[in-house]
């Protein structure tokens, strides 16, 4: 693999660690809107019953926390660990 392939697969990484970053973000804040306007809905209609929308919102959760973790989990390989200090001289 040549240094260019090397820096576009790089690139092509962080383009890809943005993008899930973006996506997770926006998609946590639209549950929360969500959540907010049924919050609204049973505090002015006490009889609606919200359980559908509850679970619908709900549903949501369980492939957002799948994203947030691909975007942690790309963000790792994006940002590898810094490498050990060097071991001291024999004899020191």
């Amino acid at each position: 693999m040549s240094q260019a392939e090397i820096d576009a697969a790089a690139t092509a990484l962080t383009g890809a660690a943005s993008t899930l970053t973006t996506v997770a973000a926006d998609l946590q804040a639209a549950v929360a809107n969500i959540t907010a306007e049924i919050a609204a809905l049973k505090a002015a209609n006490p009889a609606l019953n919200t359980t559908a929308l509850d679970a619908a919102v709900a549903g949501i959760a369980a492939p957002l926390a799948a994203l947030q973790a691909a975007d942690t989990a790309v963000d790792a390989l994006e940002t590898p660990p810094a490498p050990a200090p060097p071991a001291p001289p024999a004899g020191s």
